[in-house]
C-alpha cells in the first residue's frame, strides 16, 4: 500500500506460531515496517524469548505444542509485561465461543486477529498496541507513585504523632527532626518514618 511506504516503527517484535509458513507470513508483513523480528515455535519458547529479547509487541499463535499461547501469555505478562496480540481461528472451529472469548480476555493479551492475518489489520494493531500499552503503563506506575505517596504520608503522620508525644516538640519540629534525619542518613523521608514507628512499637 502506497501509504505504508517509507513508515518505520522500529520496534522489536516476537512471532510465535508453530508453523514456519505462518511465522514467515506474519514476517513478510512486518519486515515492511521493522528489522527487529525475533521467532518462536512454541508457548515455552516465546516466555524464554520475551525475557530475553524484551519485545516491544507479541504476535502469538494460541494452539501450539509444549504449551498453548494463552498460557505462554499469562506467564510473560508475570514476568515481562508486553502487549500480545492472539492469532486465532475463525468463530466456527470453536466449540463454546463465549468461554473461549472469556480465556482470551483474561489471559491478559491486548487484542486478537483472525487468521490468515492481513498487513493493514497487523499493522494497525501493533501500532495502536504498543501506543495504548504504553499509556497504560504510565497510568499504572502514576498510581502506583500515588499509592506509596500516600503511604508515606500516613507513616510521616504516625512518626510525627510519635515524636510529639515521646519529646513533647511541636508538629513542625517533629516534621523538621523527619527531614533532617531523611538528609542526613540519605534514605527517604518515608523509611525513617517507618523506622521510628517500628522502634516505638
Amino acid at each position: 500500500m502506497e501509504e505504508e511506504k517509507g513508515l518505520n516503527l522500529n520496534i522489536k517484535v516476537l512471532v510465535v506460531d508453530d508453523l514456519k509458513e505462518r511465522r514467515d507470513e506474519l514476517k513478510l508483513i512486518l519486515n515492511s515496517v521493522t528489522a527487529n523480528i525475533y521467532e518462536a515455535d512454541n508457548g515455552a519458547a516465546a516466555v524464554v524469548a520475551a525475557e530475553e529479547f524484551k519485545p516491544d509487541i507479541i504476535f502469538m499463535d494460541i494452539k501450539m505444542p509444549s504449551m498453548d499461547g494463552i498460557t505462554a501469555c499469562k506467564k510473560i505478562m508475570e514476568k515481562n509485561p508486553v502487549p500480545v496480540i492472539f492469532l486465532t481461528a475463525g468463530a466456527g472451529d470453536i466449540k463454546d465461543y463465549d468461554d473461549y472469548m472469556d480465556e482470551l480476555k483474561a489471559s491478559g493479551a491486548f487484542s486478537y486477529i483472525m487468521k490468515p492475518a492481513r498487513k493493514s489489520e497487523v499493522l494497525a494493531q501493533a501500532i495502536i498496541a504498543i501506543e495504548n500499552f504504553k499509556k497504560f503503563q504510565d497510568i499504572r506506575k502514576e498510581n502506583e507513585n500515588l499509592k506509596h505517596y500516600i503511604e508515606d504520608r500516613k507513616l510521616i503522620g504516625k512518626a510525627k504523632n510519635i515524636l510529639i508525644k515521646n519529646e513533647g516538640i511541636s508538629e513542625k519540629d517533629a516534621h523538621n527532626r523527619l527531614q533532617k534525619l531523611s538528609m542526613n542518613s540519605g534514605r527517604p523521608i518515608g523509611e525513617i518514618a517507618k523506622a521510628i514507628i517500628l522502634t516505638d512499637s
